[in-house]
């Protein structure tokens, strides 16, 4: 039987066994306290943040790149409420609610979020969490570990990019980036391409279209060689095109700059090109608008100076030429028949006379001669020159050329010279005949032509009411080199000695200068056309009388309204309304003319077709009948009867009176619609 240990024994064991306690406890402590040494030198040198919090919001972890984001020391974190001292205070009390219904287990967790953080010096820092919840043995959540990472810079950049973008998308300018690849693949293009080239971004993006694909084909050879080029010069990181042109969807052509980067790799090997494509269209076009002016003030200045020129050489040569021209004529009155000096003679009276023929020319040259001027009609000076000696003895020396005439049987009058007018006429002509080489066909037309906008050819012509005197032929044309100096003085291809000395065209410029008007040629290999404008003239011919008397169709006072964009159609349509018997008024466009009628009645519309900008002809009257459905109108316009104009008699419009107008068309038509 074992012997039952003495009260001290006891005691000496119980010592023993509390000291193995406290021995074991510091062991498991130091353990713990070296793991977690361990893992806060791994969380050290992490390189994201990582806080851990408790349910209370408490901090009870932060490793070195938590605390360097933060600005705070280990001691000033811990055991801090998180969303107290380290949240900005826009977001502190919504991201604290979230937080407490993520404990209470109320809501899902939220493994990723991306909020601010308040730094120690106050400085706003954007971080992206990872979150995971902590819980104890019965699953409940006690608190947070939150890896996360500083992406304030990134966001900063993304919201930098975004706003460039967003400036691009406002500007004329394109960005571009292409792969360094055959047709130059497009990988990146800002939205506002379709502003230049009518795509979609996704339609480039995509692979759909290719750069090289919008390239003019007459350019793309160009570019691609610039590109080469670059490309190959050591050093080189940017260049910028020779403007190019490019096609839009819809097919049209515009001009671009284009100034573009390189983008290599990390062995120096092109990967990419970036570009910024601007449309230059305007700029391009008003450079050689400029150029064409610059052109035609030089030829002009230029011809102005040789009129002058011209001009006193004529009229010293004038004094000259008296006694050649006038003594040959008194000594053969004189001379007996059979005299041997009668043939000379005449060869020198004859002489004198195509002399004095170039010195008329050579006067005509100096500007201002042309005067004074009367009011004429171009079919009467047309007729007047095809029944002249003039003309019979063209056709003597071009007996195959045709000449055929198509004249306006209702042509307006022009103030002009009828010397100056025919000699035109006759110059033309001589000159359409001498470009057919065998037989042909030269024809002599007239028109009216209204111009509501301004035309460009050889002259830019401006926009009125003319007369338009047009000849033709269908010889070989002329040349673009030759095209530009027809018109100076003494300049000619035509054989000497049989068809003048290369002073008609000049005559034919300066006439038409004197007379306000306008050139137009059109030459290629099947002919040449010339056209020229002269204002037109209401002034009758003197002796001319209309055949209907104007009694027969003036107005009563009537109230009319004139609706015409062009200001100077207005005053023009105006007084002659008034001078017909009607009272007038005028509106610019036909919103002003519905705005009017909604307020004031009248009598008829004197409605042009087509306005701009702003509604139609068409569109005006169809809104006029919604509350006038009987208001009586007539159409004008400088344009044929089209669609438009039909539709809109269709609607219960009257005639259609194309411009230019007259008295006599006009107040015809006004008394025949007024008195339906």
């Amino acid at each position: 039987m074992t012997e039952k240990p003495t009260y001290e024994e006891l005691e000496k064991r119980i010592q023993r066994l509390e000291n193995m306690d406290i021995t074991e406890r510091r062991q498991v402590e130091e353990a713990l306290r070296q793991e977690r040494d361990r893992a806060q030198k791994l969380l050290d040198i992490a390189g994201v943040m990582f806080v851990a919090i408790d349910a209370n919001g408490e901090v009870t972890l932060v490793n070195q790149k938590g605390r360097a984001v933060l600005g705070y020391g280990q001691k000033e974190i811990i055991g801090k409420n998180w969303f107290d001292n380290f949240l900005p205070e826009r977001i502190k009390d919504q991201t604290k609610t979230v937080f407490n219904s993520l404990m209470a287990g109320e809501i899902e967790p939220i493994e990723y979020v991306e909020n601010a953080v308040l730094t120690k010096i106050g400085e706003e820092r954007i971080i992206a969490w990872h979150n995971t919840i902590l819980t104890d043995n019965q699953g409940n959540a006690v608190g947070t570990l939150s890896s996360g990472e500083d992406i304030t810079e990134r966001k900063r950049a993304e919201v930098a990019l975004q706003e460039a973008y967003r400036i691009i998308n406002r500007s004329k300018a394109i960005a571009f980036l292409w792969k360094n690849a055959e047709g130059w693949p497009v990988e990146f293009v800002s939205d506002n391409v379709d502003e230049l080239l009518g795509y979609k971004a996704e339609d480039f993006t995509s692979g759909k279209i290719a750069y090289a694909g919008v390239v003019h084909p007459h350019d793309l050879e160009k570019v691609a060689k610039e590109v080469t080029t670059y490309s190959a010069e050591e050093g080189r990181e940017e260049f910028i095109h020779d403007p190019y042109r490019v096609v839009t969807k819809g097919g049209k052509l515009k001009w671009v700059d284009d100034m573009t980067f390189i983008r290599r790799d990390q062995n120096g090997d092109i990967t990419h090109y970036e570009g910024i494509v601007m449309d230059i269209s305007e700029r391009v076009r008003a450079e050689h608008e400029k150029e064409i002016l610059h052109d035609k003030l030089q030829r002009s200045q230029k011809m102005e100076s040789l009129g002058i020129l011209a001009g006193g050489v004529a009229h010293d040569l004038n004094n000259v030429l008296s006694g050649i021209v006038s003594y040959p004529e008194l000594i053969l009155m004189d001379l007996p028949e059979d005299s041997k000096f009668r043939t000379p003679i005449e060869t020198i009276n004859e002489s004198g006379h195509r002399a004095a023929a170039i010195v008329q020319d050579l006067l005509t040259m100096a500007r201002g001669v042309a005067t004074p001027k009367e009011p004429l009609n171009l079919n009467d000076i047309v007729g007047d020159y095809l029944n002249s000696p003039e003309f019979k003895k063209l056709q003597h020396f071009h007996p195959t050329v045709m000449v055929n005439t198509c004249l306006d049987t209702g042509l307006l009058n022009m103030d002009g010279s009828k010397v100056h007018i025919r000699k035109v006429v006759m110059n033309l002509v001589s000159n359409a005949s001498e470009a057919i080489d065998d037989s042909g066909n030269v024809i002599i037309s007239t028109m009216n032509r209204y111009l509501n906008r301004p035309q460009r050819g050889y002259d830019l012509v401006d926009i009125g009411e003319y007369v338009v005197l047009s000849v033709s032929d269908n010889g070989s044309g002329i040349s673009s080199d030759d095209l530009e100096r027809i018109f100076e003085p003494f300049y000619t291809k035509k054989v000497m000695g049989r068809s003048g000395t290369g002073l008609g065209l000049a005559v034919v410029w300066n006439t038409v200068q004197d007379h306000r008007g306008y050139i137009d040629v059109a030459s290629d290999e099947s002919g040449t056309t010339f056209e020229l404008y002269f204002p037109i003239s209401r002034a009758e011919l003197s002796g001319n009388e209309s055949l209907i008397p104007i009694e027969d169709y003036k107005g009563n006072g009537e109230t009319i309204l004139v609706v015409d964009d062009v200001k100077s159609q207005r005053e023009i349509s105006c007084q002659m309304l008034e001078k017909l018997g009607y009272k007038a008024k005028a509106v610019s466009s036909g919103q002003e003319a519905v705005a009017y009628l909604k307020e004031n009645p009248l009598d008829l519309l004197l409605l042009d077709m087509i306005m701009d900008p702003g509604i139609s002809g068409r569109e005006t009257y169809e809104r006029i009948i919604k509350f006038h459905p009987n208001q009586k109108a007539i159409i004008v316009s400088g344009f044929a009867e089209t669609d438009g104009v039909r539709e809109t008699q269709k609607l219960g419009a009257g005639k259609y009176i194309k411009k230019p107008l007259t008295l006599e068309k006009i107040g015809l038509a006004i008394k025949d619609e007024l008195g339906k």
